[in-house]
C-alpha cells in the first residue's frame, strides 16, 4: 500500500466512516443485517461450518452478521487498526489486522468463501490481478469468491468511484468477465447490490428507484440493444475458480 494511503487508513474510520454513516454501534449492525439478508445471504454456502473470510472487513458488520446467521469460522481482516479496534470492542470474533496479500498467501486453500466488499477499488489495476490470483490460490476447489464493487453503469456511478479519495477505479460488467477470465475464474454470477426495501417508510423511494431504473435500462437498450443492466451504485459479484491449470476460456 502507498504511502499517502497509508495515511488515509490510519484514521480512516473518524475521517470517512464517521462522516459519511455516523458512528458504528451493534444498532448499527442490527440495521445493516436486514440488507445483507437480502444481498449477501445467497452467496452463502449452505454449511454453517465453511470457513468464510472477509477481508478488508472494516469495522466488522458483516463478519458480525455471519456470526449472528450461525457461521462460527467467519473471520475478517483489515489493514485499519482503528477499525479492527472499533470491530473488536463491538465483541466481533476473529478480526485481525493484517495486510490483505499477506495473509492469503498464507493460507491456501484455507478458505470456503473469500468477500471483498468495497475493497477492490482501492487498488490499482495491476494490484487487482494479484489480488484475485492470490484469492484463487486460498480458495477451496468448490469455494468462491463474492466481491462487491463501484459500478461504472450505474447512473451516479461517480458519487461512489470519487466519494473516497483512495479509490483508484470502477467496473462494469464487461470489465469484470475479462477480469475473471483472466485470472481463472468461471461460473461468475452478477447482482445489483441494493436498494432493500426495510418497510412501508423505504416504499416511496423504492417506487422511485423503479422507475428511474426502468428509464435508465431504455435507455442503454435504445444505445447498445442491451437487456436487463444492473444500473446500482454497487454490484454484487459472485465467481468460483477454475481447477488449477485449466483454461478460463
Amino acid at each position: 500500500m502507498s504511502e499517502f494511503k497509508d495515511r488515509f487508513y490510519d484514521s480512516y474510520y473518524t475521517t470517512h466512516i464517521v462522516g459519511r454513516k455516523g458512528k458504528v454501534t451493534l444498532e448499527s449492525f442490527r440495521a445493516h443485517a436486514r440488507v445483507y439478508d437480502a444481498l449477501w445471504a445467497p452467496a452463502l454456502p449452505a454449511d454453517t461450518s465453511a470457513r468464510i473470510l472477509d477481508a478488508g472487513c472494516g469495522s466488522g458488520s458483516l463478519v458480525w452478521w455471519l456470526q449472528q446467521r450461525g457461521y462460527t469460522n467467519a473471520g475478517g481482516i483489515d489493514v485499519s487498526d482503528e477499525q479492527v479496534g472499533i470491530a473488536r470492542a463491538l465483541g466481533v470474533r476473529g478480526v485481525e489486522r493484517a495486510d490483505l496479500h499477506r495473509y492469503l498467501a498464507e493460507h491456501p486453500c484455507g478458505f470456503d468463501r473469500v468477500i471483498l466488499r468495497d475493497v477492490l477499488e482501492h487498488f490499482s489495476r495491476e494490484r487487482i490481478l494479484e489480488v484475485l490470483d492470490l484469492c484463487r490460490r486460498a480458495l477451496r476447489p468448490d469455494g468462491a469468491l463474492v466481491i462487491q464493487v463501484p459500478n461504472a453503469e450505474a447512473p451516479l456511478w461517480g458519487r461512489i468511484r470519487y466519494g473516497d479519495f483512495t479509490h483508484e477505479m470502477a467496473f462494469t460488467g464487461g470489465a469484470l468477465k475479462q477480469l475473471f477470465g483472466v485470472t481463472g475464474y468461471g461460473h461468475v454470477e452478477f447482482h445489483p447490490a441494493g436498494p432493500v426495501l426495510g418497510g412501508m417508510r423505504d416504499l416511496p423511494r423504492h417506487l422511485l428507484w423503479k422507475c428511474v431504473q426502468s428509464v435508465y435500462r431504455m435507455l442503454v437498450f435504445a444505445e447498445t440493444g442491451r437487456r436487463g443492466v444492473i444500473v446500482t451504485e454497487g454490484i454484487i459479484a459472485v465467481a468460483r475458480p477454475l481447477p488449477l491449470g485449466r483454461d478460463p476460456g
